[in-house]
């Protein structure tokens, strides 16, 4: 226990020189308060348990005052191993004859009548009577075991398990009614809706939000003038002669990304000021929420924050797509379909919008170029070396299948009328290449070589036309 104390002391001491900050802690953290709060005990009580291994960290708390604070995380450590010890330290020991017969009436109907399973029946009397869950399970089990015969937890539905509560929510999204969802699944209303609300919550806690942190998020009018900034930054930059030229070789819908105005400077910053700062809140907002009793508020809460951290990224996506186009542009080869490129770069550009860092003085399309060069440089070969086994794939199919129509018998008629209806897709150029290079012809197979000097192609010409002429029939045959 000597060394357990040693150890805490130690373990605040060098805290205290980290300048560790509440609010950017990677879990939630609890004061004092917090977890006496939790499990309704005494702050004398959480000091014995310090001594016991608990180990408290200094934290800078939002008013700039430096207390102490317990890591979600070690508390739930502490609980694990010291179980019995937090029980009895719990208030169920003042609870009289009558509250805990309230108590006990209380779990029977929600056990029999509701159908709730143990962990709904102990948060919710314990929220209605201001006790801890643990306190609530603790006198139930009692209870139990003195009266085998009208047990109440063996009465209880069996927990939530969890891929039924990620079907629960899929089928929530998907627009069936929680009443609805109850009597499918022969479950109370109310187990339905916590199960929901706590795997939503377990989702937004399991997404990764990273930010770049800046001074003014700390600020009490932070979200104000993060908003005038940029209301005074919404004009676009003047563009240059060269910005404004469309490529004319470009589809339509891609000629389109040109006519978004680029981001100036001050309008840059300003939005990748306003999109850390939803990220900063939301990862602040999500510390706060404790799973178990999180409420559909909560949840609406992060999901709004979440939404205008879309919003905000959005803005800077769509002004930097034509960048995407630009360098896909440079990175095409034969064999290679542009819109995948595109699409490709389309997830570098988001990433790199994640972990860009205005504060180092860069324009991001500085960052995001050499972002995308770098992402390209590692997936084109990677689809050059797919194309290549896709296309031997297919020509091994091809030749198997014309190798077999060239029988007499009813299966080789269906396969050569088979081929005939895929050929028959195809334009002139396309069946030529494909008729000489697999001997379609009653002829034998060409070499691309010798297909190309048939036809007036060159060799690296013949294969792009070869590879062409099987997308489309694999497209036709729905592979």
């Amino acid at each position: 226990m000597a060394l357990q104390h040693d150890l805490g002391l130690l373990i605040e001491q060098v805290s205290e020189t980290l300048d560790l900050r509440e609010s950017l802690s990677s879990e939630p953290v609890m004061t004092i308060d917090d977890v006496a709060a939790r499990f309704n005990v005494t702050s004398k009580t959480i000091q014995r348990w310090r001594r016991r291994g608990l180990a408290a960290r200094k934290f800078i708390f939002k008013d700039g005052k430096r207390r102490v604070g317990f890591m979600l995380g070690m508390v739930e450590r502490f609980l694990a191993i010291h179980r019995d010890q937090v029980i009895k330290a719990g208030d169920f020991s003042q609870a009289g004859e009558a509250e805990k017969t309230d108590i006990i009436r209380r779990a029977r109907r929600l056990a029999g009548n509701c159908r709730c399973c143990v962990s709904e029946i102990t948060r919710r009397i314990g929220r209605r009577l201001g006790r801890s869950p643990l306190t609530i399970a603790h006198i139930i089990r009692d209870y139990d075991r003195e009266n085998p015969a009208t047990s109440i937890f063996q009465q209880a539905a069996d927990e939530i398990a969890p891929q039924e509560r990620v079907d629960l929510v899929r089928a929530y999204r998907g627009g069936e009614a929680i009443r609805d969802i109850a009597r499918r699944t022969c479950r109370a209303k109310g187990a339905i809706s916590r199960a929901i609300v706590e795997e939503r919550v377990a989702q937004l806690l399991r997404r990764k939000v990273r930010f770049i942190d800046d001074p003014l998020y700390h600020q009490s009018d932070a979200a104000d003038v993060i908003r005038q900034i940029v209301s005074q930054e919404e004009l676009p930059a003047q563009s240059k002669p060269e910005d404004l030229r469309i490529p004319r070789d470009l589809p339509a819908y891609l000629q389109d990304l040109y006519r978004t105005p680029l981001l100036s400077r001050g309008r840059e910053r300003a939005l990748f000021l306003e999109l850390n700062f939803h990220k900063f809140h939301f990862v602040t907002a999500r510390r706060k929420i404790d799973p178990q009793f999180a409420r559909a508020r909560d949840l609406r809460r992060l999901e709004e924050i979440r939404g205008r951290i879309v919003e905000s990224k959005n803005k800077i996506v769509q002004a930097n797509l034509r960048l995407v186009v630009s360098v896909a542009r440079k990175h095409l080869r034969p064999g290679l379909n542009l819109m995948e490129l595109i699409s490709d770069g389309n997830l570098t550009l988001m990433r790199a919008v994640d972990s860009f860092d205005t504060h180092k003085g860069n324009r991001f399309s500085t960052y995001a170029t050499f972002a995308l060069m770098k992402g390209f440089a590692r997936s084109v070969p990677e689809m050059l070396a797919g194309r290549s086994r896709a296309s031997d794939v297919d020509a091994a199919n091809l030749a198997n299948l014309t190798e077999h129509s060239s029988g007499r018998d009813a299966a080789g008629l269906v396969n050569r009328d088979e081929v005939r209806e895929l050929m028959s897709r195809l334009g002139g150029r396309e069946r030529d290449v494909i008729t000489a290079h697999y001997g379609l012809d009653e002829g034998r197979p060409a070499t691309y070589e010798q297909v190309g000097w048939r036809l007036g192609l060159s060799k690296q010409r013949v294969r792009q036309i070869e590879q062409s002429a099987l997308a489309k029939m694999r497209s036709a045959t729905g592979n």
